[in-house]
């Protein structure tokens, strides 16, 4: 869903315009999506939505106004949720207009601070075609009038920035128009005369320059009483001695780069990198990198990696998008949405990106065609997904990671990463552990690693929370983790677990394929076959061997040889959990219902 602030509210679910209903639905949204990810409490709510002036029925009012919104949202109505004293909503900010703007004027700062001009007037010109009329249009609240004088404010100021970027590149008297509009609009805002200033002087309307400063020192005495700021002073000075400042010098050509920070934890995959840096295609072909493999085992992180590897042989820019795959609490980004986000670093202007999703692809590969740019597509659900996102040239690099093999897209060079070997696991385990802490209990070390399951994030996590405990002693930390009914809770740090990683990946698979992954976590021995599974699950061979194939794919299951299957150690812990959990529901609730079996449907 995309939600639009700087103009009237307006919220779109899979391009077409969601009906949120009365003011009060609208105001809620509005507060909600101001503070996007966060709380917002049910006092400051009621306030919103009834100018602060609530009547003695506002709370139940307000459940009432909440399930409404949801009901608008259709299928995204788990976005809205009540957490704690009040209710959130989850959304990724870049899909808020009013989010997005501030990302973008950020990023320009960021951007003319390294002394990337044009960069900058990108960014900048990006964030000010979100706008579509004055913010929060049609809400009618005091409340709502502050944020909008607040939005209004940071426009003003992205124009002027804006100006200026375009007035040190050379431009002069095609931006005294807007200028001129804009002093009237705004005659006692000095930032922008002065510009206005300049402007006229550098195209030679030196008089009408001083004017424009005569005129702004007037209305200033007689509306305030107060003279010019020294700033304006001083340039009207310079103008007077013909001294104004100067244009600074172009930088030189240089592509974007959205990629991710290189951890300083990377440790090992030499020759994984070694394998996918040296595959290239010949001809014309475009070169796809996929890397995958099960969750936990540091697939962006070798991606990453990799990216700032090649990055020097494409120039032109290096993008990197998430497409939630397989993110916690959040849905799988749509092509569409993939392809706007793209167009939109690749620096297209929101205007100039079609909304039909056939004419949004086929505009990306036209953007990108001959052009020599990196392409991170990371964490992606299938190849479905990560088709339409596929340049058609062979000038680009692309470099995909899923949990899932993606044998359905043609022509890729894949690599699937298994656990860390030994030597690399204690090498990660003591780099961030810190060797001072470690150095002396090699074999201690190497049992903390094996009963992570040589798993890379599991070795963070572990290590992370070591580094962080200096009362703990290694033998601490393998006493904590020998108890294989507390190990997956152990192997959790602020908001990254083992375990919310792994349920990610169940809660993407089907109904049978989960069904049949409780199963196996019950099953006594280490390997088993399509024969084995299929006593488990009171189901024909063949078809349990096509689900086993599929867990398989997904990186559920391992193999060591054809026909055999086995589980990592933690996730067979977590099947084993999820398989006493269906269990326990099944036992509380399964009365309610006519069989059992229909129970196990709902469940999956």
């Amino acid at each position: 869903m995309y939600f639009e602030l700087l103009g009237t509210l307006r919220v779109q679910r899979d391009g077409e315009r969601v009906d949120l209903g009365g003011l009060r639905q609208q105001r809620l949204l509005v507060m909600l999506l101001l503070s996007v990810n966060k709380v917002v409490g049910a006092d400051r709510l009621l306030e919103a939505m009834w100018d602060g002036e609530p009547p003695v029925t506002a709370r139940r009012q307000l459940h009432n106004a909440v399930a409404a919104l949801r009901r608008s949202f259709g299928a995204a109505k788990h976005l809205v949720v009540k957490d704690g004293p009040g209710y959130r909503i989850t959304a990724d900010p870049q899909d808020v207009d009013a989010h997005r703007f501030t990302a973008l004027v950020g990023s320009a700062s960021a951007a003319a601070a390294a002394g990337r001009a044009t960069a900058a007037v990108e960014h900048l010109e990006a964030a000010l075609a979100l706008w579509n009329g004055p913010a929060l249009s049609g809400l009618n609240s005091p409340v709502f009038e502050i944020v909008a004088a607040r939005f209004e404010e940071n426009r003003l100021t992205a124009t002027e920035r804006l100006i200026g970027l375009r007035l040190d590149a050379g431009e002069a008297s095609s931006l005294v128009p807007q200028l001129g509009e804009l002093v009237s609009r705004h005659p006692l805002r000095e930032e922008t005369r002065k510009l206005l200033m300049l402007a006229l002087h550098r195209c030679g309307r030196t008089a009408d320059a001083l004017n424009a400063y005569e005129q702004g020192r007037r209305m200033l005495r007689d509306e305030l009483g107060v003279d010019p700021g020294a700033s304006i002073r001083e340039l009207y000075e310079r103008i007077l001695r013909d001294d104004p400042p100067k244009r600074r010098p172009a930088e030189p050509a240089a592509g974007r780069s959205f990629l991710p920070y290189d951890t300083a934890h990377f440790t090992g995959r030499a020759e994984e990198l070694r394998f996918l840096a040296g595959s290239r295609p010949a001809g014309t072909a475009l070169s796809i990198l996929a890397v995958d493999g099960m969750a936990g085992s540091g697939k962006t992180t070798l991606a990453v990696r990799l990216a700032h590897q090649l990055a020097h042989r494409y120039p032109e820019g290096h993008l990197y998008i998430d497409l939630h795959g397989h993110t916690a609490d959040q849905a799988p980004l749509e092509p569409d949405a993939a392809l706007e986000r793209l167009l939109l670093d690749f620096g297209l202007p929101p205007s100039r990106i079609p909304r039909d999703a056939r004419q949004r692809a086929a505009r990306w590969r036209a953007e990108v065609a001959e052009r020599r740019v990196l392409v991170v597509l990371d964490n992606a659900l299938d190849a479905r997904q990560v088709r339409p996102l596929l340049p058609g040239t062979g000038k680009a690099q692309v470099i995909i990671t899923s949990r899932r093999r993606l044998a359905g897209l043609d022509g890729v060079t894949s690599r699937s990463l298994d656990v860390f070997p030994s030597s690399d696991a204690a090498a990660l385990f003591t780099r961030i552990a810190g060797p001072e802490r470690t150095a002396a209990r090699p074999d201690a070390v190497a049992e903390i690693v094996a009963l992570c399951g040589n798993l890379p994030l599991a070795i963070t996590i572990a290590a992370c929370r070591f580094h962080n405990r200096p009362a703990w002693s290694l033998e601490d930390l393998a006493f904590r983790l020998r108890d294989r009914g507390q190990r997956l809770s152990e192997l959790s740090l602020e908001d990254r677990s083992v375990v919310s990683r792994f349920e990610v990946s169940y809660e993407r698979l089907t109904a049978a394929q989960r069904r049949l992954f409780r199963a196996l976590g019950a099953f006594a021995g280490e390997e088993f076959d399509a024969t084995d599974a299929a006593l488990l699950v009171n189901q024909p061979g063949p078809a349990v061997e096509r689900v086993l194939e599929e867990l398989f794919d997904a990186h559920v299951l391992r193999q060591r040889t054809a026909g055999r299957y086995h589980f990592h150690a933690l996730v067979r812990e977590h099947a084993r959990a999820k398989g006493e959990e269906h269990e326990a529901l099944l036992s509380t609730f399964g009365r309610a219902l006519p069989s059992v079996g229909e129970l196990e449907c709902s469940l999956g």
